[in-house]
Parts: structure tokens; sequence; C-alpha cells
């Protein structure tokens, strides 16, 4: 099965923030702590940058895929990483004071979880 133009376009997105997120960590770690008020570890943020590279890049691949069986396992992926990425940053939130800039991170994370979840229900439940 093909793959739709608007999961082509979620790989797209996610990617994009992925790498760009990705960069600020691994080159300016100490400007992404302070935006986020999060504690300054360098090795670790730099660390999280370069996982955040090969997400997007990861991302950025899949959306070159033409059929639903190259990418389904990328999806899911995708999905999973988004859910527990949530989680902490909801625990986050409520245990410490974060800046409003947490609080948006939410909203991307969310609007990039409703981006693959109705692609996965477009292929899997919307064939009938």
């Amino acid at each position: 099965m093909e793959i739709s133009k608007f999961l082509k376009m979620s790989f797209l997105i996610d990617g994009l923030v992925a790498i760009v997120y990705g960069l600020v960590m691994l080159m300016i770690p100490d400007i992404h702590a302070s935006m986020f008020t999060f504690p300054f570890e360098e090795f670790a943020d730099r660390y999280i940058g370069s996982l955040f590279l090969g997400y997007g890049v990861g991302n950025l691949l899949a959306y070159r895929a033409s059929s639903w069986e190259n990418v389904e396992l990328v999806v899911l992926m995708n999905l999973t990483f988004l859910v527990i990425g949530l989680f902490v940053i909801l625990y986050s939130i409520a245990i410490a004071v974060l800046s409003v800039a947490a609080y948006m991170q939410v909203g991307l994370t969310l609007f990039l979880m409703f981006l693959f979840l109705y692609s996965y229900y477009e292929v899997k439940f919307k064939k009938a």
C-alpha cells in the first residue's frame, strides 16, 4: 500500500523539528538549558542532541519511502517516542517550575503525536 501525502508531510515536519532541536542541543546546550529552565548537563544535552539528529534523519529517510510496509515500524517508533516523551515532560512540569517553553514543547509533542496517530488510523482502520 502506498503511503499518503499526509504521512509524508508528517515525516518531513517531524524530521525537520527533530534536526533543529538536535542541532540546538548538540551545538549550544547552554542556550537550550536556559530556554527551558532545565539543569545544564553539557554531556547529556549533547548526547541527547545527537539522538535527536538520528531520529530526525530516520524520519527524513522514511519520507523518501513509497510503501506503508517500509514505514510502519517508523510510525510505531515515532508514536512510542512521542508518548514516552509526553509523559516525561508532563512529569517534569508537575515536579518543577519550568518556563513557558516547556509548555510549548507539550503542544508540539501533542501535535506530532496527532499527525502519526491519524496516519496510523488512516491505514489500519479506514481501509474498510
